[in-house]
C-alpha cells in the first residue's frame, strides 16, 4: 500500500505534529507484542522511521490513534505512549525543557518554540486568582472532536512534567472540547483530577506554585546549550507564519475573555509571550499581514468567524453566549456576521451540524 512517505519530500505535510513525537503511538503498540505497520501506515510514515522535518497532520495521528485502539482493544495505549515521551521525542526543545532551572522556565520556553513540536495546536497560559491556565487553540483547522487525541496530547504533556520535575503533579482541572468516550475513567484516574468533556475550549487548570517549583535536572550548560539550538532551529523557519498564527491564538483567548482587540493590545501581548528583547511592532505585524494579502481587521474577521462556527457546531453553548465568546456585545450583529459568512442563520448552522451526513457550512465570503 502506499503511504505519503512514499512521496517525494516536498509532498511532506507543511504542518502538523513531529513525526519523533507521534511515534510513541505506534510503539507503545509494538510493545504489547503487536504488529504496529497500520498504524505507522495510517501516520503516513515508513514502520519504524521518524524522520526529523517531517509532520504528521493532526487528522493522521487522529486516524492512527483510532487504529491503535483498534488493534488493542485497549484505550488505555494512549496513556502507555504518552508516559514514554521523553526528550528524544521532541528534540532539542525536549532537553532545553528537561534541563531549564524552574517551572515557569519551561513553561515559557515551550510556549516560545513549541511550532518546532506542532503548528496545527498552539499553546497559551495565563495566572489568574492562583491558577494557571493553558489554552489550546487550532491554527486554520477545528479543534479535534475525538478525546482520545487530547488524552495522547495533554497526557503527555503531564507526564513528561511529571518526569522532568520527579513529582507527582496533579492539575487542578482539564478541559476537552470533545464527548466523553469508553474508558475515560481510566485517563481521569491518569490524571487524578476532574476531566470536564464536551467544553467550549480545551483548558489545563494547573496550581500556579508549580511555576517556582526546582527542576532536579537543572544543568545550567546543557540548558544554553539546547535553547540555543532551538532557538536557530526557529529562526530557520518562516518567521511570518509563526508570528501570525501566535497573533491569531492572542486575538481568540481575547475574544473569549472579553479583553481589548486592538492592533496595540495584541502586539504587545506578542512581546509578553516571546520575551524577546525586540518586540514585533504594530507597523511589522500589519506588513506581515499584507504579505499575505489581509490587514488587521481581516484577521480579527477570520478567527471570530473560525471561533463562532466551531462553538455553533461542536457545543451546545446558547447562541447569545457565543456572540459574547466571539467579541459581540449583541446578539442581532452576530447573526448578520453568521449569515455573511454562510448564508445560514446560527441555528441552522447548528441544525446543520447535527444532521448525519450532511456537509458542513462554509464561510460564503473571506476577507480579500
Amino acid at each position: 500500500m502506499s503511504t505519503s512517505a512514499d512521496q517525494p519530500a516536498q509532498n511532506t505535510p507543511l504542518k502538523g505534529i513531529q513525526a519523533a513525537f507521534v511515534r510513541v503511538l505506534p510503539d507503545a503498540v509494538s510493545a504489547r507484542g503487536l504488529s504496529a505497520a497500520p498504524v505507522w501506515d495510517a501516520l503516513g510514515l515508513k514502520v519504524d522511521e521518524a524522520p526529523e522535518h517531517t509532520r504528521v497532520p493532526v487528522a493522521g495521528l487522529c486516524r492512527a490513534i483510532d487504529v491503535a485502539c483498534g488493534l488493542t482493544g485497549d484505550p488505555l495505549v494512549l496513556i502507555q505512549a504518552a508516559q514514554a515521551v521523553r526528550p528524544l521525542h521532541l528534540g532539542s526543545l525536549g532537553y532545553a525543557l528537561m534541563s531549564s532551572p524552574l517551572g515557569e522556565d519551561g513553561l515559557l520556553m515551550y510556549e516560545r518554540f513549541q511550532t518546532l513540536l506542532c503548528d496545527e495546536l498552539l499553546a497559551r497560559h495565563r495566572v489568574a486568582k492562583g491558577l494557571i491556565e493553558v489554552r489550546h487553540e487550532a491554527v486554520d483547522t477545528p479543534l479535534p472532536r475525538d478525546a482520545r487525541f487530547w488524552w495522547l496530547l495533554m497526557g503527555a504533556r503531564l507526564a513528561f512534567a511529571r518526569w522532568v520535575s520527579g513529582r507527582d503533579l496533579v492539575p487542578v482541572r482539564i478541559d476537552i472540547p470533545a464527548p466523553r468516550p469508553a474508558g475515560a475513567d481510566a485517563f481521569d484516574r491518569f490524571i487524578g483530577s476532574p476531566v470536564r468533556y464536551d467544553t467550549p475550549d480545551c483548558r489545563e487548570l494547573m496550581p500556579a506554585d508549580w511555576l517556582a517549583w526546582l527542576n532536579p535536572n537543572a544543568d545550567p550548560a546543557m540548558h544554553a546549550l539546547m535553547q540555543a539550538r532551538t532557538a536557530q532551529q526557529l529562526a530557520s523557519q518562516p518567521q511570518g507564519d509563526a508570528v501570525l498564527m501566535r497573533a491569531r491564538v492572542v486575538l481568540s483567548e481575547r475574544m473569549s475573555l472579553g479583553l481589548e482587540m486592538s492592533l496595540d493590545a495584541v502586539t504587545q501581548a506578542l512581546h509578553a509571550d516571546t520575551h524577546d528583547a525586540q518586540a514585533i511592532t504594530p507597523r511589522q505585524l500589519q506588513k506581515r499581514l499584507a504579505d499575505r494579502g489581509l490587514n488587521f481587521k481581516d484577521l480579527i474577521e477570520e478567527v471570530r468567524r473560525e471561533r463562532a462556527l466551531r462553538l455553533l457546531r461542536d457545543t451546545s453553548q446558547a447562541i447569545g453566549e457565543i456572540a459574547q465568546a466571539c467579541g459581540y456585545t449583541e446578539v442581532s450583529p452576530f447573526h448578520r456576521a453568521v449569515r455573511r459568512w454562510t448564508s445560514l442563520t446560527p441555528a441552522q448552522v447548528r441544525q446543520q451540524a447535527q444532521t448525519p451526513g450532511s456537509a458542513p457550512a462554509s464561510a460564503t465570503s473571506r476577507p480579500a
